[in-house]
Parts: C-alpha cells; sequence; structure tokens
C-alpha cells in the first residue's frame, strides 16, 4: 500500500494564505485535518475511477453537449474545510464522517446548448442514479416567471432556488460505493455552454479572496445579464428553426417570410 506524507502545516498556511488566529478560530483541530488528508489521499485512485464510470455513461445521454469530471484534490480538500471553518467544525468533522460532509469530492459538469435541454438531461440523471437530496434548479432572479417555471417542471420534483447574483445552474447529489456500508458523495451540476464560461470567469476572477469586492461583482452581474440574452437568443433561434423550417432557403427569402 502506497505510503503518503503527512502535511507540513507550516508550509500549508503558507500556501494558502492561512492565518495561525484565523486557523485556531474556526474549531478545528490539526491532528483532525492530517488524518483526513492521509485517508482521502488513499482513496484518490479509486475516486478517479468512479469520476470516469460517471463521466462515460453521461457522455452519450442525448442533449449533452459536453462533460467535464475532477476529484478534487487532498491539499484542496483541506483547504476547503479550512475556509469554511465552522462550517464543518460544528458538524465534528473527522476522518470517520468527511465523505458525508464535503459534497463534491467528485464533481462532474454536464453542458448542453439550449436551455431547456435540461430537463431530457434531468430524466436520465434521476433514471441512472438515485438523488441523495431534491434537485435544486438555480436561477437569477428575473430569467423566468416563477409560477409559469413551476408549472413546466412541476412533474420532475426539483426545488427552484432564486439567486440574487446571477448563479445559474441544475444541481444533483448522487453516491458512488467505496464499501457495502460507506459512500463518497458526487455533484452533477448541468447548465449551458454559456452559463459554464460566465462560472468559470467568475470563479477565477473573485475566488477565493474577491468574493465581496464590489467593483468586480457589478462588471461581473452584467457579463452573467449578457449571458442570460445569449442563452434566450439560442433559445429563440431554436424555436425559429423549429417553427419556419428554413432548410434550403438562402438568407434573403428567410427575411421575406418575416416581413
Amino acid at each position: 500500500m502506497q505510503k503518503f506524507k503527512p502535511l507540513d502545516k507550516e508550509e500549508f498556511f503558507n500556501e494558502f494564505s492561512i492565518s495561525e488566529d484565523y486557523f485556531n478560530e474556526t474549531g478545528l483541530k490539526w491532528k483532525e485535518l492530517q488524518d483526513i488528508y492521509l485517508n482521502y489521499s488513499s482513496l484518490i485512485s479509486y475516486l478517479e475511477k468512479e469520476a470516469e464510470h460517471i463521466f462515460s455513461k453521461l457522455r452519450d445521454v442525448p442533449n449533452v453537449h459536453s462533460v467535464r469530471r475532477r476529484v478534487k484534490k487532498p491539499r484542496h480538500l483541506i483547504e476547503k474545510i479550512i475556509r469554511k471553518g465552522k462550517k464543518y467544525s460544528e458538524q465534528g468533522i473527522n476522518v470517520e464522517n468527511y465523505k458525508s460532509i464535503v459534497t463534491d469530492l467528485i464533481g462532474i459538469r454536464v453542458l448542453h446548448l439550449f436551455k431547456d435541454d435540461w430537463q431530457e438531461i434531468h430524466k436520465e440523471i434521476t433514471r441512472l442514479w438515485e438523488t441523495k437530496e431534491t434537485p435544486q434548479v438555480n436561477i437569477r432572479r428575473g430569467d423566468y416567471n416563477l409560477e409559469t417555471l413551476r408549472e413546466n417542471i412541476k412533474d420532475l420534483n426539483c426545488d427552484i432556488i432564486l439567486r440574487e447574483h446571477g448563479y445559474r445552474s441544475v444541481h444533483y447529489l448522487v453516491g458512488v460505493p467505496l464499501s457495502k456500508d460507506e459512500e463518497v458523495l458526487v455533484e452533477i451540476q448541468v447548465r449551458t455552454v454559456f452559463e459554464e464560461a460566465w462560472s468559470e470567469i467568475d470563479h477565477i476572477i473573485r475566488y477565493p479572496y474577491d468574493v465581496d469586492n464590489p467593483v468586480l461583482t457589478e462588471y461581473l452581474a452584467i457579463f452573467n445579464r449578457i449571458v442570460g440574452s445569449a442563452d434566450e437568443m439560442g433559445m429563440f433561434i431554436k424555436k425559429l428553426k423549429g417553427e419556419v423550417g428554413t432548410e434550403g432557403l438562402n438568407p434573403r427569402e428567410l427575411d421575406m417570410k418575416f416581413k
């Protein structure tokens, strides 16, 4: 069995700009974090195989444009636990329970082209896996008429979450077994390619140290509204093609149809 080297506390704190005072305020214990780090490091190769298995199942689902996968790196797991601080210490996180507390040890991104494509993808995800919580449809306030949206997805058993800062994505939590008595949670996010682009830029620019920067937040919000408009335009063009039937029409003929 491969042996893993314990974390050097001083080196780790320097790498992630963590002060001793901040760490002490979290209520976490370094010895417990070391145990989590070593245990999780031993699971990485298995989790990589599981991530590949999920990836291969989703890649061929109709309406899926592309799939991305990642397994959280051990150092980043420990950094996340410290950054979340009291949220995790109050749950008594330790080497025995961290796999049921941290929900994104494996992260899967499923991208689609048109905004309404996710409903068919949803049906396939819930057919393939038992979800561990009700799927969450995260939308930006103003994106939809809420009553209409609720009516349209009433048979899909999803919760609608309003996000003030423009985050759009559908979240699923599923499990993969480690043994007959233990599993690891996997977070699957389904979103459009436009939303993925905004999310990646937002993450690079703001996280983890500029989350509350008002100037960056304002400009990224403008970008987010443009992304929403791009998704609406994609839906309009899809509907246009379906209703008009543009095959075989040159641009002048197509223009005449709308005069």
